[in-house]
Protein backbone atom coordinates (compact mmCIF):
# COMPACT_ATOMS: atom_id res chain seq x y z
CA UNK A 1 0.00 0.00 0.00
CA UNK A 2 2.84 2.38 1.07
CA UNK A 3 4.71 1.57 -2.46
CA UNK A 4 1.64 2.52 -4.36
CA UNK A 5 1.14 5.63 -2.37
CA UNK A 6 4.41 6.47 -3.83
CA UNK A 7 3.79 5.67 -7.52
CA UNK A 8 0.82 7.89 -7.22
CA UNK A 9 3.00 10.75 -5.77
CA UNK A 10 5.53 10.49 -8.34
CA UNK A 11 3.43 10.21 -11.32
CA UNK A 12 1.45 13.55 -9.82
CA UNK A 13 5.16 15.66 -9.76
CA UNK A 14 6.27 14.48 -13.07
CA UNK A 15 2.88 15.11 -14.50
CA UNK A 16 2.94 18.96 -12.68
CA UNK A 17 6.13 19.63 -14.18
CA UNK A 18 5.03 18.85 -17.42
CA UNK A 19 2.58 21.75 -17.53
CA UNK A 20 3.02 24.34 -19.63
CA UNK A 21 1.42 28.65 -19.29
CA UNK A 22 -0.52 29.11 -21.83
CA UNK A 23 1.14 31.30 -24.94
CA UNK A 24 0.96 34.81 -25.33
CA UNK A 25 -0.19 36.38 -27.88
CA UNK A 26 2.34 38.16 -29.71
CA UNK A 27 1.04 42.02 -30.81
CA UNK A 28 2.33 43.10 -34.13
CA UNK A 29 2.33 46.07 -35.36
CA UNK A 30 0.96 46.83 -38.76
CA UNK A 31 2.56 49.61 -40.90
CA UNK A 32 0.25 51.46 -42.75
CA UNK A 33 2.10 51.99 -46.27
CA UNK A 34 1.32 54.78 -49.12
CA UNK A 35 1.19 54.60 -52.93
CA UNK A 36 3.25 58.00 -54.10
CA UNK A 37 0.99 59.64 -56.78
CA UNK A 38 2.06 62.65 -59.05
CA UNK A 39 0.83 66.28 -59.31
CA UNK A 40 1.33 69.13 -61.03
CA UNK A 41 3.32 71.80 -59.16
CA UNK A 42 4.69 75.06 -59.43
CA UNK A 43 8.87 75.35 -60.20
CA UNK A 44 10.23 78.21 -58.16
CA UNK A 45 13.57 79.86 -57.26
CA UNK A 46 14.49 80.75 -53.50
CA UNK A 47 16.41 83.94 -53.73
CA UNK A 48 17.00 86.94 -51.57
CA UNK A 49 17.79 90.77 -53.35
CA UNK A 50 17.73 94.08 -52.76
CA UNK A 51 15.42 96.86 -53.67
CA UNK A 52 17.95 99.59 -56.21
CA UNK A 53 17.29 102.27 -58.11
CA UNK A 54 16.80 101.76 -61.79
CA UNK A 55 19.46 104.15 -63.40
CA UNK A 56 17.99 104.41 -66.78
CA UNK A 57 15.79 107.37 -66.15
CA UNK A 58 18.32 108.57 -63.84
CA UNK A 59 20.94 111.39 -63.67
CA UNK A 60 24.41 111.27 -62.91
CA UNK A 61 24.96 114.40 -61.57
CA UNK A 62 28.21 116.29 -63.08
CA UNK A 63 30.08 119.43 -62.62
CA UNK A 64 29.89 121.84 -65.55
CA UNK A 65 33.47 123.24 -64.64
CA UNK A 66 36.58 121.66 -63.35
CA UNK A 67 37.16 122.43 -58.95
CA UNK A 68 36.58 121.56 -55.38
CA UNK A 69 33.75 120.85 -53.18
CA UNK A 70 32.55 123.60 -51.06
CA UNK A 71 29.44 122.36 -49.65
CA UNK A 72 26.80 119.28 -49.90
CA UNK A 73 23.78 120.51 -48.92
CA UNK A 74 21.63 116.84 -49.68
CA UNK A 75 21.79 113.23 -47.82
CA UNK A 76 21.67 109.85 -49.55
CA UNK A 77 17.88 109.14 -49.10
CA UNK A 78 16.76 112.48 -49.63
CA UNK A 79 13.85 113.15 -52.15
CA UNK A 80 14.48 116.28 -54.31
CA UNK A 81 12.56 118.07 -57.20
CA UNK A 82 14.55 119.69 -59.93
CA UNK A 83 16.25 122.44 -59.32
CA UNK A 84 16.92 121.82 -55.73
CA UNK A 85 20.80 123.02 -55.06
CA UNK A 86 23.26 119.81 -54.30
CA UNK A 87 26.17 120.75 -53.60
CA UNK A 88 28.58 123.97 -54.55
CA UNK A 89 31.54 123.68 -55.93
CA UNK A 90 34.69 126.72 -55.96
CA UNK A 91 36.32 126.70 -59.08
CA UNK A 92 38.48 129.77 -60.91
CA UNK A 93 36.70 129.43 -64.21
CA UNK A 94 34.08 130.96 -62.13
CA UNK A 95 35.63 133.88 -61.48
CA UNK A 96 37.13 134.20 -64.79
CA UNK A 97 33.33 134.58 -65.90
CA UNK A 98 32.00 136.79 -63.33
CA UNK A 99 35.34 139.16 -64.13
CA UNK A 100 34.78 138.84 -67.80
CA UNK A 101 30.58 139.70 -67.11
CA UNK A 102 31.79 142.56 -64.91
CA UNK A 103 34.35 144.06 -67.54
CA UNK A 104 31.39 143.31 -70.45
CA UNK A 105 29.38 145.10 -68.16
CA UNK A 106 30.95 148.67 -68.03
CA UNK A 107 31.81 148.43 -71.78
CA UNK A 108 27.93 148.37 -72.48
CA UNK A 109 27.17 150.78 -70.44
CA UNK A 110 29.52 152.86 -72.27
CA UNK A 111 28.48 152.29 -75.29
CA UNK A 112 25.53 152.97 -74.59
CA UNK A 113 26.65 156.46 -73.33
CA UNK A 114 28.73 157.07 -76.44
CA UNK A 115 25.71 156.11 -78.76
CA UNK A 116 23.48 158.26 -76.73
CA UNK A 117 25.04 161.06 -76.79
CA UNK A 118 25.67 160.73 -80.82
CA UNK A 119 21.99 160.28 -81.66
CA UNK A 120 21.82 163.95 -79.94
CA UNK A 121 24.38 164.98 -81.55
CA UNK A 122 23.47 163.55 -84.77
CA UNK A 123 19.47 165.45 -84.48
CA UNK A 124 21.42 168.87 -84.34
CA UNK A 125 24.08 167.80 -87.13
CA UNK A 126 27.23 167.20 -85.52
CA UNK A 127 28.38 163.77 -86.27
CA UNK A 128 27.20 162.33 -89.72
CA UNK A 129 24.69 159.19 -89.89
CA UNK A 130 27.75 156.97 -89.77
CA UNK A 131 28.61 157.92 -86.78
CA UNK A 132 25.19 156.80 -84.96
CA UNK A 133 25.26 153.72 -86.54
CA UNK A 134 28.78 152.72 -85.57
CA UNK A 135 28.21 153.78 -82.07
CA UNK A 136 25.12 151.67 -82.05
CA UNK A 137 26.45 148.58 -83.46
CA UNK A 138 29.24 148.96 -80.57
CA UNK A 139 26.41 149.19 -78.09
CA UNK A 140 24.78 146.36 -79.24
CA UNK A 141 27.87 144.00 -79.50
CA UNK A 142 29.12 144.79 -75.77
CA UNK A 143 25.52 144.52 -74.81
CA UNK A 144 25.46 141.00 -76.22
CA UNK A 145 28.67 139.79 -74.65
CA UNK A 146 27.31 141.16 -71.12
CA UNK A 147 24.15 138.62 -71.79
CA UNK A 148 26.18 136.05 -72.44
CA UNK A 149 28.55 135.57 -69.69
CA UNK A 150 25.53 136.28 -67.37
CA UNK A 151 23.64 132.84 -69.31
CA UNK A 152 26.56 131.45 -68.58
CA UNK A 153 26.74 132.37 -64.96
CA UNK A 154 23.24 130.98 -64.60
CA UNK A 155 24.45 127.30 -66.28
CA UNK A 156 26.89 127.00 -63.59
CA UNK A 157 24.73 128.41 -61.45
CA UNK A 158 26.72 131.59 -60.38
CA UNK A 159 24.46 134.81 -59.23
CA UNK A 160 25.93 137.55 -61.70
CA UNK A 161 25.06 139.57 -58.42
CA UNK A 162 26.98 137.40 -56.05
CA UNK A 163 29.94 138.76 -56.22
CA UNK A 164 33.65 137.19 -57.06
CA UNK A 165 33.11 134.27 -54.69
CA UNK A 166 34.04 132.24 -57.85
CA UNK A 167 31.67 129.40 -56.61
CA UNK A 168 28.82 127.71 -58.35
CA UNK A 169 25.59 125.77 -57.40
CA UNK A 170 25.05 122.58 -58.73
CA UNK A 171 21.55 121.62 -59.04
CA UNK A 172 19.12 118.65 -59.56
CA UNK A 173 18.40 117.94 -63.11
CA UNK A 174 15.41 115.95 -62.51
CA UNK A 175 12.77 114.70 -59.28
CA UNK A 176 13.60 111.87 -57.44
CA UNK A 177 15.73 110.61 -55.08
CA UNK A 178 19.38 110.94 -53.76
CA UNK A 179 20.46 107.36 -54.42
CA UNK A 180 24.89 107.62 -54.13
CA UNK A 181 26.85 110.56 -53.18
CA UNK A 182 30.56 109.98 -54.22
CA UNK A 183 31.80 113.60 -53.58
CA UNK A 184 33.01 114.78 -50.30
CA UNK A 185 33.79 118.50 -49.49
CA UNK A 186 37.72 119.26 -50.35
CA UNK A 187 37.38 116.93 -53.29
CA UNK A 188 38.52 117.90 -56.23
CA UNK A 189 36.25 117.22 -59.77
CA UNK A 190 37.25 117.41 -63.26
CA UNK A 191 33.53 117.33 -65.64
CA UNK A 192 33.85 113.68 -66.34
CA UNK A 193 33.67 112.48 -62.55
CA UNK A 194 29.96 112.18 -61.27
CA UNK A 195 29.47 113.77 -57.64
CA UNK A 196 26.08 111.64 -57.31
CA UNK A 197 23.45 109.86 -58.29
CA UNK A 198 19.60 111.39 -58.24
CA UNK A 199 17.27 108.23 -59.64
CA UNK A 200 13.98 108.74 -60.40
CA UNK A 201 11.58 107.68 -57.39
CA UNK A 202 8.92 106.10 -59.30
CA UNK A 203 11.42 103.56 -61.20
CA UNK A 204 13.19 100.74 -59.38
CA UNK A 205 14.85 97.34 -59.39
CA UNK A 206 15.03 93.90 -57.87
CA UNK A 207 18.72 92.90 -57.52
CA UNK A 208 18.17 88.87 -56.94
CA UNK A 209 20.88 86.85 -55.79
CA UNK A 210 20.72 83.63 -57.89
CA UNK A 211 22.33 80.45 -57.27
CA UNK A 212 25.03 79.17 -59.83
CA UNK A 213 22.72 75.76 -59.77
CA UNK A 214 19.33 77.60 -60.95
CA UNK A 215 21.10 80.45 -63.27
CA UNK A 216 20.35 78.66 -66.38
CA UNK A 217 16.50 78.67 -65.40
CA UNK A 218 17.35 83.18 -65.35
CA UNK A 219 17.02 84.21 -69.65
CA UNK A 220 17.30 88.03 -70.01
CA UNK A 221 14.21 89.23 -71.46
CA UNK A 222 12.17 86.65 -69.82
CA UNK A 223 9.13 87.76 -67.71
CA UNK A 224 9.04 86.59 -64.50
CA UNK A 225 6.64 86.15 -61.73
CA UNK A 226 8.33 86.64 -57.97
CA UNK A 227 6.38 86.82 -54.46
CA UNK A 228 8.28 88.37 -51.78
CA UNK A 229 8.10 88.27 -47.85
CA UNK A 230 7.02 91.47 -46.94
CA UNK A 231 4.12 91.38 -49.65
CA UNK A 232 3.07 87.29 -49.08
CA UNK A 233 -0.05 87.42 -50.91
CA UNK A 234 0.44 89.72 -53.52
CA UNK A 235 2.36 88.12 -57.07
CA UNK A 236 4.35 90.30 -58.87
CA UNK A 237 5.33 90.09 -62.56
CA UNK A 238 8.47 91.31 -63.98
CA UNK A 239 10.94 91.21 -66.72
CA UNK A 240 14.58 90.04 -66.16
CA UNK A 241 16.79 92.62 -67.34
CA UNK A 242 20.34 91.97 -67.13
CA UNK A 243 21.74 88.85 -65.98
CA UNK A 244 25.49 89.41 -64.69
CA UNK A 245 28.54 88.00 -65.79
CA UNK A 246 30.34 87.75 -62.60
CA UNK A 247 29.79 85.63 -59.63
CA UNK A 248 30.33 85.89 -56.10
CA UNK A 249 33.04 83.21 -54.59
CA UNK A 250 31.69 83.45 -51.22
CA UNK A 251 27.78 82.61 -51.89
CA UNK A 252 28.14 81.39 -55.29
CA UNK A 253 25.34 83.49 -56.29
CA UNK A 254 24.98 85.61 -59.59
CA UNK A 255 23.34 88.93 -59.57
CA UNK A 256 20.22 89.00 -61.69
CA UNK A 257 18.27 92.52 -62.09
CA UNK A 258 14.14 92.42 -62.78
CA UNK A 259 12.39 95.12 -63.50
CA UNK A 260 8.67 95.02 -61.80
CA UNK A 261 6.15 95.46 -64.31
CA UNK A 262 3.18 95.99 -61.33
CA UNK A 263 3.41 96.69 -58.28
CA UNK A 264 6.60 99.10 -58.26
CA UNK A 265 5.05 101.50 -56.56
CA UNK A 266 4.96 99.33 -53.03
CA UNK A 267 8.47 98.68 -52.86
CA UNK A 268 10.85 101.49 -51.09
CA UNK A 269 14.87 101.53 -52.32
CA UNK A 270 17.05 99.15 -50.05
CA UNK A 271 14.76 97.12 -49.06
CA UNK A 272 15.48 93.72 -48.41
CA UNK A 273 13.39 90.90 -50.23
CA UNK A 274 13.21 86.85 -49.74
CA UNK A 275 12.01 85.91 -53.63
CA UNK A 276 10.25 83.18 -54.61
CA UNK A 277 10.46 83.66 -59.07
CA UNK A 278 8.20 81.23 -60.59
CA UNK A 279 10.17 79.27 -63.36
CA UNK A 280 6.80 77.09 -64.61
CA UNK A 281 5.41 73.77 -63.61
CA UNK A 282 6.63 70.22 -63.44
CA UNK A 283 4.76 66.88 -62.61
CA UNK A 284 6.25 65.69 -59.47
CA UNK A 285 5.69 62.89 -57.14
CA UNK A 286 4.32 63.75 -54.09
CA UNK A 287 4.21 62.51 -50.78
CA UNK A 288 2.86 62.86 -47.28
CA UNK A 289 5.18 65.42 -44.87
CA UNK A 290 4.16 62.53 -42.63
CA UNK A 291 6.18 60.13 -44.49
CA UNK A 292 9.35 62.20 -44.10
CA UNK A 293 12.07 62.06 -42.01
CA UNK A 294 15.23 63.98 -41.22
CA UNK A 295 18.72 62.92 -40.20
CA UNK A 296 22.04 64.23 -40.42
CA UNK A 297 21.63 66.68 -42.55
CA UNK A 298 19.57 64.78 -45.59
CA UNK A 299 15.61 63.91 -46.16
CA UNK A 300 14.44 60.28 -46.10
CA UNK A 301 11.23 58.49 -47.05
CA UNK A 302 10.89 54.68 -46.14
CA UNK A 303 10.20 52.93 -49.38
CA UNK A 304 8.96 49.51 -48.72
CA UNK A 305 10.96 46.89 -51.16
CA UNK A 306 9.14 43.19 -50.94
CA UNK A 307 8.03 43.89 -47.80
CA UNK A 308 10.78 45.13 -46.45
CA UNK A 309 11.58 48.64 -45.44
CA UNK A 310 14.34 50.63 -46.13
CA UNK A 311 15.81 54.79 -46.18
CA UNK A 312 15.70 56.09 -49.64
CA UNK A 313 16.92 59.83 -49.74
CA UNK A 314 14.57 62.72 -51.13
CA UNK A 315 14.72 66.12 -52.06
CA UNK A 316 12.32 68.29 -51.21
CA UNK A 317 11.22 70.54 -53.69
CA UNK A 318 8.24 72.68 -52.07
CA UNK A 319 5.00 72.42 -50.20
CA UNK A 320 1.85 71.00 -52.12
CA UNK A 321 -0.24 71.60 -48.84
CA UNK A 322 0.15 71.51 -45.28
CA UNK A 323 0.23 68.15 -45.20
CA UNK A 324 1.84 67.27 -48.69
CA UNK A 325 5.23 67.99 -49.82
CA UNK A 326 6.46 67.19 -53.49
CA UNK A 327 9.65 65.40 -53.74
CA UNK A 328 12.72 64.16 -56.25
CA UNK A 329 13.93 60.81 -55.31
CA UNK A 330 11.03 58.29 -55.56
CA UNK A 331 8.39 57.44 -58.01
CA UNK A 332 5.00 57.57 -59.12
CA UNK A 333 3.90 54.17 -57.65
CA UNK A 334 6.31 53.54 -54.99
CA UNK A 335 4.96 52.41 -51.70
CA UNK A 336 5.95 53.95 -48.98
CA UNK A 337 5.80 54.32 -45.09
CA UNK A 338 3.21 56.97 -44.37
CA UNK A 339 4.17 57.48 -41.09
CA UNK A 340 7.88 56.88 -41.32
CA UNK A 341 8.34 57.88 -37.71
CA UNK A 342 6.59 54.62 -36.60
CA UNK A 343 9.76 52.68 -38.18
CA UNK A 344 12.55 54.61 -36.11
CA UNK A 345 10.16 53.65 -32.79
CA UNK A 346 11.39 50.79 -30.55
Amino acid sequence: MKRITVLILSLLALTGCEKKDPPKEEVKKELKTCTVAAQKVEVSIEATGTVQPDQEGGAKILTPLAGSIEKIFIRVGDPVRKGTPLASLRSSDVSDAHSGYLSALAQMKQAERSYQLNKKLFEIGAVTKNDLLTSEANYEQTKAAAEGLKKKLDIYGASAAGGMRGTLTIRAPIDGRVVDIQAHIGDRFDTSTPLMMVANSTRSLIVANIYDTNIANIVKGKEVAFTSDVFPREIFKGVVTYVSDVEDADSKTIKTYIKPLTGAAKFKQNMFLKIRIVTGERSLPVVAKSAIIYKEGKFYVQFNKSGKFELREVKPVRDVSDKLMAVEGVQVGDAIACAAIDLEQP
